[in-house]
């Protein structure tokens, strides 16, 4: 999995691109990254010899777009995210509110399903 930040943003990285350039006569691979199809086709447009490589993020679609400030960044946290996994996570950082109305909507499907028995 690799992702970036826009701001707070984190955005999965899709695509990698490799471009060849000289720099004062010494050549040097530049990596840029792209998170969808269109910002990949931008660079490829400016860059036309790039080579690209498709990054598989198969199983944390649930990161992308999600906000972390920078603290949250520093202390680790997107790591502990991917750690957890979706469903771990989400419900360690819900809010008591939401949990106690989570709890509230089970007991009532609870309770629905055993009077319609």
């Amino acid at each position: 999995m690799k992702y970036r930040f826009y701001g707070d943003e984190l955005q999965l990285v899709n695509y990698e691109l490799s471009v060849q350039r000289d720099y004062d006569g010494e050549q040097r691979t530049d990596i840029f990254t792209a998170a969808t199809e269109a910002e990949k086709d931008g660079l490829l447009a400016r860059y036309p010899g790039a080579a690209v490589t498709e990054i598989d993020n198969t199983g944390y679609e649930w990161l992308n777009g999600m906000v972390f400030t920078q603290e949250q960044i520093r202390n680790g946290e997107v790591d502990k995210a991917v750690a957890m996994g979706q469903e771990v996570y989400t419900a360690s950082t819900m809010s008591q509110d939401e949990i106690n109305a989570m709890l509230m909507l089970e007991i009532a499907e609870l309770k629905a399903g055993v009077n319609n028995e």
